[in-house]
């Protein structure tokens, strides 16, 4: 039996996490971080058209297992969504590349807490994942993110900075 997964909320550098294309008011940080994204009418919100990338470092390795990505009801919720490993530097210009995972969510999995299984193989010794939500459930110009769950577990390696001299 393997290590159970958790949410890795705790294993986020929540400071650091980027997102590309987001309205003013409308943060990352509203679908994200604990308390926010439980609340539905928070929401993370596409600015310029229905594209959005979201960046999230972690604090240390992790391997990942699923996620949850959760939209409201109303045509604005993501469907297109590619998820990229290890790419910190992830733009608009290179989203088109081969990502870890590629997956068209129906509005049942836009709209509730539906898990997308990740293929285990291909997100192990995770350092950074970008999520890109290429186009949402009703082909509007706005895409609206309220829940984003990165589930997994952190690769148990040796900080070499606390270890004492003998």
């Amino acid at each position: 039996m393997g290590i159970p997964e958790t949410d890795l909320i705790e294993e986020m550098d929540l400071s650091s996490v980027e997102c590309l294309n987001m309205a003013t008011g409308k943060e990352w940080g509203n679908a994200v971080k604990p308390g926010y994204r439980e609340d539905a009418g928070l929401l993370c919100q596409s600015d310029d058209d229905e594209q959005l990338i979201v960046t999230i470092p972690f604090k240390q390795l992790v391997n990942l297992t699923s996620l949850i990505i959760r939209g409201p009801a109303d045509g604005t919720a993501p469907r297109t969504v590619k998820v990229f490993v290890n790419k910190p530097n992830l733009s608009f210009d290179n989203c088109g590349k081969k990502a870890a995972e590629s997956v068209v969510l129906t509005a049942e999995q836009a709209t509730g807490d539906e898990k997308i299984e990740l293929d285990f193989t291909q997100f192990q010794n995770v350092r950074v994942v970008s999520i890109f939500v290429d186009d949402n459930q009703g082909g509007g110009d706005v895409t609206n993110v309220a829940k984003i769950v990165v589930n997994g577990h952190p690769v148990h390696t040796t900080n070499m900075s606390e270890l004492k001299k003998c």
